[in-house]
């Protein structure tokens, strides 16, 4: 097994990605409207993004103020990655005693400030084991739907490589290592590039790393791609195997037209942030990796599907 097989094999193994295939069980809603992880829906000549998060309870309980600005940040990027502007998040907190509490609350304080986002309410329930989840709303004039990919269309990720990793964690936060200023306004570069059509369809980095989440996009899209690793940007002297698995502040991957991927990196690039095409998508319904001359597949989604939550049914 060469290197790049054994890369596939250890990010098919993941503990993140195979917990998205529990997301199977949302089939019994029905099938979603777009799939992303915001919903867009139709009000007037714009549209309001809805999404939500729940932050895993053991993160609630050991690392509280750390807990409640990923309830923000995730939210937050959430809202981006339909090219949408955040408007207000309500959290929804469970916490076995008010010290418990108020440090959550100020984790979720203090990102909120950060990214520009207005808490306008929520509740709390004290005296019981912890819990989070948050939700927020955004306007977007041209959502940035995953459905909209198409074979053909040219693949780029975005990061501000300007950060660090919690320690013994996979999270990469560019919080204390970016300006207030620049954090909010970085994700405007989505905006933008919803707005001018530079790029008609996004997703997040979350959770189950760079390919995880592009899968997510392809299942959704009813396409395949080849991601290529050697031009994913990623900060100096991070493998790329690490990097693959990571969950950064600010991550995302955006699709363009065919000859389109200058223009759509144009608004990252100008604010700092680090943007480069790094693949293409096809109508195989396969993720494949490519390093150094060699490519391998790492999910065929015609064969078998991760979520289900294709609203199209293709996979």
């Amino acid at each position: 097994m060469t290197a790049l097989e054994q890369l596939a094999a250890s990010l098919r193994a993941s503990p993140a990605l195979a917990a998205k295939r529990d997301l199977a069980v949302l089939k019994r809603l029905g099938p979603p409207p777009d799939g992303d992880d915001g919903a867009a829906i139709a009000h007037g000549t714009e549209y309001v993004i809805v999404c939500g998060e729940a932050i895993h309870p053991a993160f609630v309980r050991t690392h509280p103020r750390a807990a409640g600005a990923a309830a923000v940040v995730t939210n937050v990027s959430d809202v981006r990655a339909m090219g949408g502007r955040p408007l207000a998040l309500v959290d929804m907190l469970i916490s076995p005693d008010r010290t418990h509490a108020e440090v959550v609350l100020d984790g979720i304080a203090w990102a909120a400030e950060l990214l520009g986002v207005e808490i306008v309410g929520g509740h709390l329930t004290l005296g019981h084991e912890p819990a989070l989840s948050a939700s927020c709303t955004g306007i977007a004039r041209r959502p940035l739907r995953a459905a909209n990919a198409r074979p053909g269309d040219e693949l780029l990720a975005t990061f501000c490589l300007e950060g660090r990793y919690g320690p013994g964690t996979p999270f990469f936060s560019s919080l204390r290592d970016r300006s207030p200023d620049a954090l909010r306004d970085d994700g405007e570069a989505l905006v933008e590039v919803a707005e001018s059509g530079a790029a008609h369809a996004a997703r997040d980095v979350s959770m189950p790393g760079i390919a995880g989440s592009l899968l997510q996009l392809l299942e959704i899209a009813g396409c395949g791609a080849t991601l290529e690793l050697d031009r994913i940007p990623r900060p100096e002297g991070i493998p790329i195997a690490r990097w693959l698995e990571t969950f950064p502040s600010f991550g995302f991957l955006l699709v363009a037209p065919p000859g389109g991927s200058a223009k759509a990196a144009e608004p990252f690039l100008g604010r700092g942030l680090a943007c480069a095409a790094c693949g293409r998508l096809d109508d195989s319904g396969v993720l494949r990796l490519a390093a150094a001359g060699e490519t391998t597949a790492l999910w065929d989604l015609s064969v078998e599907p991760l979520t289900y939550l294709n609203p199209g049914g293709s996979t």
